[in-house]
């Protein structure tokens, strides 16, 4: 079967919006400050969608429940783009779509972390936000994975992670796997 451009447009639209509320989520979850520029970013391109939905799915403890809701509901409608109207399929790629933004959050918030290290000259807002995302995640590879010389290798090892768990689900779920994200 055969997608139209439109439907593929369409599809990376909610790809790229689904990824700016993984990153609302991670955010809030990390305590990045609120008046950063990243920050302030994300909750703009959100906020007016997100504060109709917290009649149904509040914000529990640090989690904001009604942007993995959204994501939900978008990977839903992207199975209706896709394949038509099926409940099942809106079911599991709702799902899928979830599992899939977030992996895909974690593996650019890395890459960009990484890169912007590199460059990181002094105190620049963004550069901190990335690394107050990343060092939760960072940490615990830290401990069993020292840095050599001034090389540190836990991005890699995390991002290898996710390549092997992308690359699985590809295995098992195929085509689904791959409209989820």
């Amino acid at each position: 079967m055969e997608l139209s451009q439109t439907a593929l447009f369409v599809g990376s639209i909610i790809n790229l919006y689904a990824l700016v509320l993984v990153l609302r989520v991670w955010l809030q979850f990390a305590r990045v400050d609120y008046y950063n520029p990243l920050s302030q970013f994300v909750l703009k391109a959100t906020d007016a969608v997100l504060k109709p939905m917290r009649k149904i799915a509040p914000i529990i403890g640090n989690i904001d429940t009604s942007a993995f809701l959204l994501i939900f509901i978008l990977g839903a409608l992207k199975s209706v783009l896709y394949f038509g109207l099926a409940i099942d399929g809106m079911l599991i790629l709702g799902v899928l779509s979830v599992l899939k933004a977030v992996g895909v959050a974690i593996f650019y918030v890395l890459f960009a972390g990484a890169i912007a290290s590199w460059f990181n000259r002094g105190n620049n807002p963004i550069f901190y936000a990335l690394y107050q995302l990343s060092e939760p995640l960072l940490r615990p590879v830290r401990k069993f994975l020292p840095t050599v010389g001034m090389i540190d290798f836990s991005p890699m090892v995390i991002v290898f992670i996710l390549l092997f768990i992308n690359n699985f689900m590809l295995d098992m779920l195929q085509r689904l796997w791959v409209i989820a994200g």
